[in-house]
């Protein structure tokens, strides 16, 4: 069965990532060995040194609003969807914060145990609160990716990220590739999924793509610390994480970024500065027309509205100000610390947004770490990555509660 995994562009590139997933499962099985998943962990701490608030700890994953889902999104006949408000945790100061995002059901009868979650975090849509998927006709296309997990037998949820979003009231800016603060979005839309009362099971994997992949990884990482009372985490599916962010600085330096890179540096810069404001916008985008930030708008993502002239310097007007967004971009870079979490990458060889040697370095820093990774390279492919049969058979076999393989 094949689907597209959502849709970005830039500025005419369509990038796309096709998830090719197997039909359904028939139960929801016991997990079975000590290495295919991270269990449920005890503590309430991040793995990380951010020190969460009293508040955010209690409320974590409490629902705050339900909407019933636009007419607009075309789902399997008998879905269950809700839009949800829910709060999760700032992973930059630690304090509670609303985020948006919506959960579906499949029309059939459930699993014994409920239904398998998949909690799926979205790439790159922009940076402003207009750019929420769930406030979207079409989730930005993420629908048809809800509509492949829904059709293969499993609960999705999916978070829009803090900042992005309408529903929630004025909240802190989308601090874009921080992986913290998504990781914390990413349980705690599972811990809001699960208390919905839609008979989903406690077992979930989370999925994603780029940015979304990047969400994933680090919520393996955060897990042991941050996942408490959010279930048992089976594993994540990482699709094109942009993992290592370094060389969009570096590259910006040299002018040797990619047309793909160039559409998508402003939102790198406006992003980065919206939660870091020593990175100022205007050092870095100075040849641009406008300094304005990115926003989305009439459907659709920040991403595509962009219009970088060709040949056009991205250059840092000084070597500080370069310093400066290096440094911060090296603060977001993953893997930062070992995780129990079973963890499924697959990249392309001709991606061209993330450089096909800074990938591999950071899978190999992975596996250093001592993480149990399956590695799967797809040759030829860019950052249209499609997964095939291995990415269903991966996710079956953690609910299955089989070993999970690693290449490292």
């Amino acid at each position: 069965m094949n689907s597209w995994w959502g849709r970005v562009r830039y500025a005419g590139v369509c990038v796309a990532v096709v998830s090719v997933f197997g039909m359904g499962i028939s139960a929801c099985a016991s997990t079975s060995g000590g290495d295919s998943t991270a269990g449920t962990p005890s503590s309430t701490a991040s793995s990380t040194s951010v020190v969460l608030s009293a508040e955010a700890v209690e409320q974590r994953g409490e629902i705050v609003r339900t909407d019933d889902a636009p007419d607009s999104w075309s789902l399997p006949y008998g879905t269950v969807a809700k839009r949800l408000v829910y709060r999760s945790t700032s992973g930059v100061d630690g304090s509670t914060t609303s985020v948006s995002g919506a959960v579906f059901v499949p029309g059939s009868t459930p699993p014994a145990g409920g239904w398998p979650l998949i909690a799926y975090a979205h790439g790159t849509t922009g940076i402003t609160p207009d750019c929420a998927p769930s406030d979207q006709a079409d989730m930005f296309g993420d629908l048809t990716a809800v509509q492949d997990f829904l059709d293969a037998g499993y609960a999705v949820v999916t978070t829009d990220y803090q900042g992005l979003g309408t529903r929630t009231g004025r909240q802190a800016p989308h601090p874009y590739l921080e992986p913290r603060t998504a990781a914390f979005n990413v349980i705690d839309a599972a811990r809001a999924a699960q208390s919905a009362g839609l008979g989903i099971s406690p077992r979930w994997l989370a999925a994603g793509r780029s940015q979304g992949g990047a969400a994933v990884w680090s919520t393996a990482e955060e897990f042991a610390g941050y996942g408490g009372g959010s279930g048992e985490l089976l594993g994540v599916v990482a699709v094109a994480p942009l993992l290592d962010p370094r060389y969009f600085a570096t590259r910006a330096q040299e002018n040797t970024l990619t047309r793909a890179q160039q559409h998508l540096y402003p939102l790198v810069v406006h992003g980065i500065s919206q939660a870091d404001p020593a990175v100022k916008p205007g050092d870095h985008l100075s040849a641009l027309n406008s300094s304005a930030v990115p926003v989305c708008g009439d459907d659709r993502t920040a991403v595509s509205l962009l219009s970088v002239p060709a040949h056009t310097s991205l250059g840092a007007v000084t070597p500080q100000a370069a310093q400066t967004l290096h440094a911060r971009l090296a603060a977001y870079t993953l893997p930062r610390t070992a995780t129990k979490v079973p963890i499924l990458a697959m990249y392309g060889t001709a991606d061209n947004v993330i450089p096909l040697d800074v990938m591999e370095d950071t899978l190999r820093r992975a596996c250093e770490a001592g993480d149990r990774v399956l590695s799967v390279r797809q040759e030829q492919q860019g950052h249209i990555v499609n997964p095939g049969p291995a990415m269903a058979t991966w996710v079956r076999d953690r609910v299955a509660g089989l070993p999970a393989p690693s290449n490292c």
